[in-house]
């Protein structure tokens, strides 16, 4: 009993010590420009096929995983990726292991608020395993930032982990993990995050827990445009846009990006095979109009951003009635040429060190009836006989 109120008691500092934070307002993208991720990519980097989300065996078994780091790395190697990093459980010892790309999975509540992340140089421990609110998932995403890693949110409709209330809110990260081969696209979560102005950019992942599983590894990827596989050269990619998502199978799709180009407020994306047609997505993930012509083997369709929209970004459908393939890309966004998207969250000091007084003031009142309650079952003493 002593060891169980042990471990409340340090559970509940977790959370009498979490800051608040004042978030910056959710509003759509504005400015005169545009910021297009693909609109200025280097001759000297190309498409990499990068794996950043699967767990093999770690901490003697008892996490979820299926098989041996060697054995994680060695599949997706036979399925050509380029990148491939093992996330497991707050540890980067498969990175260790097999010279693999250095990634881990933060988050050990049971809400599922899950992070990956990517190319940082420590592990952020600190979590809060009852629940979280927004704030408590803030002050984990700026922790996770001052480790220099790439900020991902994993699966965030899964137990709404990342809920769409909290993606019109949450800053500081820098990429959703759209597709997650354990739930359904998160293109609602997405839109949300998109239509309150914070630029965050589409990861693809397996999320793979046993290679052998079916639909579980090789399904979905993240295409990341890079001159090297150094992990400098990756995070900047990421931050930067330069990331497609794609769901496909086997490690391999039919389906491939050709460019995507603004002309005025026309978005027009190019792809080229089996394509069933393209969609555009504008503020609030409204649908928007696709004019879909082809010239020789390349699919090309447009749509024209309305004053509203403060993004408009596209998917490409393949054929196919059964789980076709994907390309999800990355929106173009309304920028002033200076700051992309909303400001970052800050720690609201007066709440925060009023809420810091008030659970000391609780942790004392329960002390102290604590201690009256011992003292009154002390036995009195008695008197000595003469």
């Amino acid at each position: 009993m002593t060891g169980l109120l042990a471990l409340l008691f340090l559970v509940s500092l977790l959370y009498a010590t979490a800051p608040l934070y004042q978030f910056a307002e959710s509003r759509p993208f504005a400015g005169g420009r545009w910021y297009n991720p693909y609109g200025d990519l280097n001759a000297t980097g190309r498409w990499q096929k990068a794996s950043l989300h699967a767990h093999s065996v770690a901490w003697g078994g008892a996490t979820h995983g299926g098989q041996s780091a060697e054995q994680v790395a060695a599949a997706y190697a036979q399925m050509r990726y380029d990148i491939v990093g093992l996330s497991n459980y707050h540890s980067m010892s498969a990175a260790e292991q097999t010279g693999t790309f250095p990634v881990y999975e933060q988050g050990w509540n049971l809400q599922k608020s899950h992070r990956l992340a990517i190319g940082g140089d420590a592990v952020v421990w600190r979590d809060y395993p009852l629940g979280q609110t927004v704030h408590h998932k803030q002050d984990i995403i700026n922790r996770l930032e001052l480790t220099g890693a790439v900020v991902v949110l994993a699966h965030p409709a899964i137990r709404e982990g990342h809920s769409v209330a909290d993606l019109r809110q949450l800053s500081g990260y820098d990429a959703l993990e759209v597709l997650n081969h354990f739930v359904s696209p998160a293109t609602t979560e997405w839109d949300a995050a998109l239509s309150s102005g914070r630029a965050v950019w589409v990861m693809a992942s397996d999320d793979s827990h046993d290679i052998h599983g079916a639909g579980e590894t090789g399904v979905n990827w993240t295409l990341v445009y890079t001159h090297s596989r150094e992990t400098h050269a990756v995070r900047s990619a990421i931050r930067s846009g330069r990331t497609i998502g794609v769901h496909g199978v086997g490690g391999q799709a039919q389906l491939s990006f050709v460019s995507q180009q603004l002309f005025g407020d026309t978005l027009e994306v190019r792809a080229r095979g089996p394509i069933a047609h393209i969609e555009f997505t504008g503020q609030d993930g409204a649908t928007r109009t696709a004019h879909v012509t082809d010239s020789l083997g390349v699919t090309i369709a447009r749509a024209v951003a309305r004053p509203d929209d403060g993004y408009l970004r596209a998917t490409v459908i393949g054929t196919g009635s059964d789980a076709p393939e994907l390309l999800l890309l990355n929106p173009v966004v309304r920028w002033d040429g200076v700051i992309l998207g909303a400001a970052a969250a800050t720690v609201d000091a007066p709440r925060t060190a009023a809420f810091r007084w008030i659970a000391c003031c609780l942790y004392a009142a329960v002390f102290t009836s604590v201690q009256a309650r011992r003292r009154r079952r002390l036995p009195k003493a008695q008197p000595v006989p003469a």
